[in-house]
């Protein structure tokens, strides 16, 4: 009598990566069918104070709702991650306790919509909008407050970037990185 091999720990591994890969994607459609909804643009007009028609239209396309606006918050911190072409461990690991940070977590819509992010480089249009987003947040702030903002996610953005450079994981930020960092700022100045 023969028996069957034992699957391999690639094997395994290969199948929970498909089966966590095609979850996450039916998630992500969930929330872009949702978010196009006329109640989901209201809600997140409501919430974020966007009158801009053609934004709200543009943020329900990316499958962005009032509980996913936070991962959008983190886009300049995945930019940079993905700077190099590619997010390592070390990185993923500084973006993802940001997140925790600032009440992301675990489980949530906003979370494994990152999580994608990571692992799939946002679409431009993503980075966009962000960019947009955060003009009209800057628009109702005060100078100080702006300046604030702009020194806070320079200095999250700096952290991102020397999350796996330099000696032992510290302190080396690539051109690229300093480059994607610096396109941001400068967005944010127009």
């Amino acid at each position: 009598m023969h028996s069957m091999p034992a699957p391999s720990a690639l094997a395994i591994s290969l199948r929970q990566r498909k089966y966590r890969d095609d979850l996450e994607r039916r998630i992500v459609e969930r929330l872009r069918t949702e978010a196009r909804s006329d109640r989901a643009r209201t809600e997140l007009a409501r919430q974020t104070g966007i009158a801009d028609s053609q934004l709200l239209a543009e943020l329900a396309d990316l499958g962005l709702t009032t509980r996913t606006m936070g991962a959008l918050r983190l886009i300049p911190l995945v930019r940079v991650a993905w700077a190099d072409n590619h997010v390592d461990a070390q990185e993923r690991q500084a973006v993802l306790t940001a997140a925790t940070s600032l009440g992301i977590h675990r489980g949530s819509d906003a979370y494994v919509m990152l999580e994608r992010w990571l692992r799939e480089m946002p679409p431009a249009e993503r980075i966009d909008a962000w960019e947009r987003y955060l003009k009209r947040v800057m628009e109702k702030l005060g100078k100080t407050a702006q300046l604030k903002l702009i020194q806070f996610l320079r200095a999250q953005m700096i952290a991102i970037a020397k999350a796996s450079g330099g000696y032992f994981g510290f302190g080396k930020v690539s051109a690229k990185e300093r480059q994607t960092i610096e396109s941001f700022m400068n967005a944010l100045s127009d």
